[in-house]
């Protein structure tokens, strides 16, 4: 129903106090005393607004709420039950009145490949059940009940929320999309069909994964102890130090519940041992948020970034109010106080809920000092992960630095020894010597001119156009010349084809910089016969960002952990998707609109 507009009302604040009272509000006068002579003029109140909604208007949650033909429909469930994992949540009844709400008749339904096998099922219920047990009077007059007409599954690959195709849809002549398995990272606005995000949450052992992670503290707690003493011993004594975890819990959308349950059992675990009291291992969880993302979500681009330098303390004392808040309950509020015990040893741990490594990755690329266990809900495994974070970053690095000499920008040898002053000086501190090698090698007037070739992912909406826009803008005040490519896929053999792989011999492309997943750049790049770099990084290459620290690795030390320096803590960016990254993500300014845009070159 229409919503009406909220009425507001100005309360005089002088006829808000309390009639009993007679006695006069309290002098301004500092001293107390008669100061008939000389009045202090009145202060002025902002008037207090009080809005009433009017009796009979619906909330949101009431209009979402799912009507009594499909929420109390015995059928409907018992075929949801009898056909569909149980502890895969579809959301079938949310869809079906999705459905119905927008008079949609021609749906399309788009999953990943984990769930693709579920997708014919899922048809043959909405088909079954949408507008058929709908009452008369929600049938706007129509005498013949509606019914979905078609119902197209789309086959194509689907990596993640990016590669939602409502475009694919429209040119079937669709009026409503499901995309299946991801979060909304696409903005429905943005959308040229409406859509529906269903995130399939899956229902995971809770307990399982919590008693996972507490046992495995407790043996290495008792192994640490062993070794310390040089001798076996049964179990903690009293006076064996305190070890704090501070958890930080995140993990795939499909888990997000799972994280969030098991941030609050790690934060209420009692202080009995499992094993053996006295226990001398406590927990600390929090969920750390990579906004615009549902709070511990992950994606393979996406992370929370500087967990290691996080005021955990500050932070575990924001969730316990969060939490005391939605319980209603003011004595679950803990002092912020952080305890000083020199008995006290404190480790920080990310715990992350999946069944693959991808999405893990980019939480050790973005904190590559923290410490990773991976809890598999299907396998029930606890797994510690590792990430070769300084042989990734010296090969991005290899690849910026290719990209430089080939446009001719050269090392700026006077200012080399000043690592703070951007990325790219960082990046040419320890290849210095080669690049003032290769200065001779510049380009000249008379070569041929260097072609950037600019790929654009469709495969869904991989690809923002407002970035293609901003770096081909950036390129253009360069003086270089660009190329845009629009592909699905980006396969080596396709590139190589419209490639050159020897500068300055005219023809073909350069370089390349990729506008669809920034993960290809970075796991993938070293395949193609010449650089292809992420929008970030072409950035880096132009000199156009500063921050040095994300390139200072140690090229001699297989392990990142290896070497603490005031760096360690920084890791590559992974911003693709959130609000903090910079011109080369999606929700930076005007990227948040996906439009083309004019930047005056």
């Amino acid at each position: 129903p229409h919503k009406q507009p909220e009425r507001s009302m100005a309360i005089n604040p002088t006829m808000n106090r309390n009639a009993a009272d007679p006695s006069p509000p309290p002098s301004n006068d500092a001293n107390n005393v008669n100061s008939s002579n000389t009045k202090a003029p009145p202060t002025k109140r902002a008037p207090r607004i009080i809005r009433r909604k009017k009796k009979g208007t619906s909330t949101a949650a009431d209009a979402n709420a799912l009507p009594a033909h499909i929420q109390n429909n015995t059928q409907l469930h018992h075929i949801i039950s009898t056909t569909l994992p149980k502890d895969y949540e579809f959301e079938i009844p949310k869809t079906i009145w999705r459905i119905e709400k927008a008079n949609a008749t021609a749906i399309a339904l788009q999953l990943p490949e984990g769930l693709t096998m579920y997708a014919s099922t899922i048809g043959d219920i909405l088909i079954k059940f949408a507008y058929r047990f709908q009452p008369p009077s929600h049938q706007d007059g129509d005498i013949k009940p509606k019914e979905i007409k078609s119902l197209s599954i789309l086959g194509d690959v689907t990596y993640g929320a990016c590669c939602i195709d409502d475009l694919s849809a429209r040119a079937l002549g669709c009026d409503l999309m499901v995309h299946y398995g991801h979060s909304c990272l696409v903005p429905l606005t943005c959308t040229v069909i409406p859509c529906l995000y269903v995130f399939v949450e899956i229902r995971v052992d809770n307990q399982h994964l919590f008693d996972c992670v507490r046992m495995t503290f407790f043996e290495e707690e008792k192994e640490r102890q062993k070794g310390n003493l040089g001798e076996e011993k049964d179990g903690i004594s009293e006076s064996d130090p305190t070890r704090i975890i501070e958890a930080l819990v995140m993990g795939t959308v499909q888990f997000r519940s799972a994280v969030i349950e098991t941030a609050q059992m790690l934060n209420n675990a009692a202080s009995e041992s499992i094993s053996s009291p006295p226990d001398h291992v406590h927990f600390e969880a929090i969920v750390p948020q990579a906004k615009p993302l549902s709070p511990g979500e992950v994606l393979g681009c996406t992370a929370p970034s500087g967990l290691a330098r996080l005021d955990f303390q500050e932070a575990l004392a924001k969730t316990r109010r969060r939490q005391a808040r939605k319980n209603q309950d003011a004595s679950a509020i803990i002092s912020d106080e952080t305890t000083t015990d020199d008995r006290i040893t404190r480790e920080r741990v990310m715990i992350f809920v999946a069944d693959g490594r991808f999405h893990l990755e980019a939480a050790m690329i973005s904190n590559p000092s923290l410490r990773a266990l991976r809890y598999d809900p299907y396998s029930k495994t606890l797994t510690e992960e590792r990430y070769g974070i300084v042989e990734m970053k010296k090969i991005r690095r290899e690849a910026i630095l290719s990209v430089r000499q080939v446009l001719g920008i050269t090392a700026p040898s006077r200012r080399v020894d000043n690592v703070s002053d951007d990325i790219a000086n960082s990046v040419l501190q320890q290849q210095s010597s080669q690049l003032l090698s290769s200065e001779s090698q510049s380009p000249s007037a008379s070569s041929p001119p260097i072609t950037i070739g600019i790929i654009l992912g469709t495969l869904g909406r991989q690809g923002n156009p407002a970035i293609l826009s901003r770096i081909r803008s950036l390129l253009h005040s360069r003086g270089i010349r660009s190329v845009i490519v629009l592909l699905s896929e980006i396969f080596p053999k396709k590139l190589e084809m419209m490639s050159n792989s020897s500068p300055g011999s005219g023809g073909g492309v350069s370089a390349w910089v990729q506008i669809a997943c920034p993960r290809l750049s970075i796991d993938w790049g070293h395949y193609f016969c010449i650089p292809v770099l992420s929008p970030f990084e072409l950035y880096v290459a132009l000199g156009e960002v500063v921050d040095s620290s994300l390139w200072v690795a140690s090229e001699d030390k297989e392990d990142g952990l290896e070497e603490k320096d005031d760096n360690q803590d920084d890791g590559y960016p992974m911003d693709f998707y959130s609000n903090s990254g910079g011109p080369w993500a999606n929700y930076y300014d005007s990227n948040k609109g996906r439009k083309v845009m004019s930047y005056g070159n």
